[in-house]
């Protein structure tokens, strides 16, 4: 748990360690103020910005490092509380520390398909997506006025729930760039360089910086899937009919149950691969009576019909 109750008997040292490690910023003491004395102590630690809050104004900024608390070094707390060290009463304030260290590898997806309009295409694809980024607070004292305000902390959580909005509202925009769905898979680094600069617009005036948006995955639904195999897999034999009949035997071959063997579609299927093949037998046969009939000779050694003009017979290739 984050330590932001700082002991009673520690007036003149502050600092601040989040032991979770899921902090972005966070109030110190989390309820109440700080007691500035000359002389007080503030240590900001590494990739942490310390800012002074007065009467809910931002008034100084410390950055990394050991601070004694002198008029020169917080000069314009000192000038809004109009503050003369020495006097018995402290300076009373808010102490809120930042953390500006880089959150990566953070997830984002997409709970439910989101439409996208694909070029070439008159109708909206359902796509499916997720992904990561990295992200962190570069302007701490816009962080605490844009996002934080009044709450004693704020998480690296809260903060992806609203990265995570923003990619979802863009993410049509930014799938929008392809070329075509056949394209989408080799698009991947096009689609996430045009969705980093759009999120980027957008969260300008959070303070935060987001960096390395990567599209791990982008998926129609099943459906289309299944159409795009299909038209890949026809395109592959040379023809929709062969292809048809190689999914009913495929499909006939795979149901071995008295179920499946009664079931009228499987029937029906089987009928129709038969009358496919049965078909084809036929007018090739069909094909050979035509020849047959259109020759005016017989080939002596195999008795096969031989066109007028042939000098060789097409069956055994013997010399006419």
């Amino acid at each position: 748990m984050s330590d932001t109750n700082q002991s009673a008997f520690f007036k003149g040292i502050y600092e601040f360690e989040d032991l979770s490690g899921t902090l972005l910023a966070a109030k110190v003491p989390a309820s109440g103020t700080v007691d500035l004395y000359t002389g007080t102590v503030v240590v900001v630690k590494p990739s942490q910005t310390a800012i002074f809050i007065y009467k809910g104004q931002v008034a100084d900024v410390l950055h990394s490092g050991t601070h004694t608390i002198q008029t020169d070094n917080l000069p314009l707390l000192t000038s809004l509380a109009n503050w003369q060290f020495g006097f018995k009463n402290p300076l009373r304030c808010e102490l809120i520390f930042v953390s500006k260290q880089q959150f990566i590898a953070r997830r984002w997806g997409t709970p439910q398909p989101v439409l996208v309009k694909i070029n070439g295409l008159n109708a909206t694809i359902p796509i499916r997506s997720f992904g990561n980024f990295n992200i962190c607070i570069d302007e701490p004292t816009q962080f605490f006025t844009e996002l934080m305000g009044s709450r004693s902390s704020f998480s690296i959580t809260e903060l992806e729930e609203t990265i995570q909005g923003q990619i979802i509202e863009l993410l049509p925009q930014a799938l929008s760039e392809v070329s075509s769905l056949e394209n989408l898979s080799q698009s991947y680094n096009q689609i996430s360089q045009k969705l980093e600069q759009l999120v980027k617009n957008e969260i300008a005036s959070y303070g935060v910086s987001i960096s390395k948006i990567q599209l791990l995955s982008a998926l129609p639904s099943k459906e289309i899937l299944e159409a795009m195999e299909a038209k890949n897999a026809i395109q592959i034999i040379g023809s929709q009919k062969e292809y048809l009949l190689y999914k009913a035997a495929n499909s006939l071959g795979q149901s071995g149950s008295e179920a499946d063997a009664n079931n009228p579609m499987h029937m029906m299927m089987g009928l129709m691969l038969g009358k496919g093949i049965m078909g084809a037998d036929y007018h090739e046969k069909e094909k050979a009576a035509i020849d047959v009939s259109h020759s005016s000779q017989f080939c002596s050694n195999c008795g096969s019909g031989v066109l007028a003009n042939a000098r060789f017979c097409s069956s055994c290739g013997k010399k006419v």
